[in-house]
């Protein structure tokens, strides 16, 4: 197993100078929550942060000119094997959405070790909203005990709750993107023009970078020819049923549900309407609670999308 994250970031300049300011006056919180909506960076964001940490009296050190870790830096490498020996990742399995106890259990030896060349140990916790309350309990009594130059790292969906007996013992750093900043970053990664993509931005005002992203490689995929906006590429989705077990995409796909029905009623309101999108989301709701196929669910938004 490894981890992925691009090498370089985006809109994350100013809280990583703010950062490598508290490092510098040795005043680095030791444990700190990453809170923001998916998809806007934020565990790219974590990753550089300990890379400067624990690259600083290294070779090929993070390059803090240019924000940008460098790809023979030993502790990139080893991070990315999960194999530093001052690095640890908690972190839901894949296709999971919950932290299991035993992933905090497991953190233990690590915790209690001694740092290797007196450097910071770290311990990031990716999708913390994944916490269960008996895995949440468990991290509780390991950030309440003192431990000197042991940092966590808390990375927090802002669309899920998180325990606030966590919440009240870490400072918060809360990160938004106006559609700007979205729309910005977005043509920084894929080196193209967001017009040239999209149809209008009004995708930037609910989507993330991330998933803006995921949107681009989905039309390609699908060879569309025309610019994206929401209804065509809700319409390749549902007559494809694409991927209908990954839930990362079946909440991409949700989300533009909503924003269709939201121009819709913006457009013209029809109470009608309404009323039947509130009862379909609430069927998709109950679907995904009790894991029901929603296949015909698609077929219905499909058909009353196209009337």
């Amino acid at each position: 197993m490894n981890v992925d994250f691009n090498k370089k970031i985006y809109g994350y300049n100013d809280l990583l100078n703010f950062f490598i300011k508290l490092d510098k006056e040795e005043r680095i919180p030791n444990k700190f929550i990453l809170s923001g909506n998916k998809g806007i960076g934020k565990s790219t964001f974590a990753y550089h942060l300990i890379n400067y940490i624990l690259s600083k009296n290294e070779k090929d050190k993070y390059d803090t000119i240019n924000y940008k870790i460098n790809d023979e830096n030993r502790s990139y490498k080893l991070i990315k094997d999960l194999t530093h020996p001052n690095f640890f990742l908690i972190d839901a399995d894949e296709g999971k959405e919950q932290i299991s106890i035993d992933k905090i259990r497991k953190s233990f030896d690590f915790i209690n070790k001694s740092s290797m060349n007196n450097d910071f140990r770290i311990v990031l916790i990716d999708n913390a909203e994944y916490l269960n309350q008996s895995s949440g309990n468990a991290l509780l009594k390991i950030i309440e005990e003192p431990n000197e130059k042991l940092i966590f790292i808390l990375v927090h969906d802002i669309s899920y709750k998180l325990l606030d007996t966590i919440k009240s013992r870490c400072i918060i750093f809360k990160k938004v993107f106006s559609c700007e900043e979205k729309i910005s970053i977005f043509e920084k990664v894929v080196n193209q023009n967001f017009s040239d993509i999209f149809e209008n931005n009004f995708l930037s005002k609910f989507m993330s970078v991330g998933e803006l992203i995921y949107l681009k490689q989905f039309s390609e995929e699908y060879k569309l020819k025309e610019k994206i906006d929401n209804k065509n590429i809700l319409n390749i989705y549902l007559m494809n049923k694409y991927n209908k077990n990954n839930k990362r995409i079946q909440k991409i796909m949700l989300k533009l549900m909503q924003i269709y029905l939201y121009q819709i009623n913006m457009n013209s309101f029809n109470e009608k309407n309404y009323i039947w999108y509130n009862s379909f989301f609430k069927k998709i709701t109950e679907a995904n609670i009790y894991n029901l196929d929603i296949g015909n669910l698609y077929f219905e938004f499909q058909k009353k999308m196209n009337e």
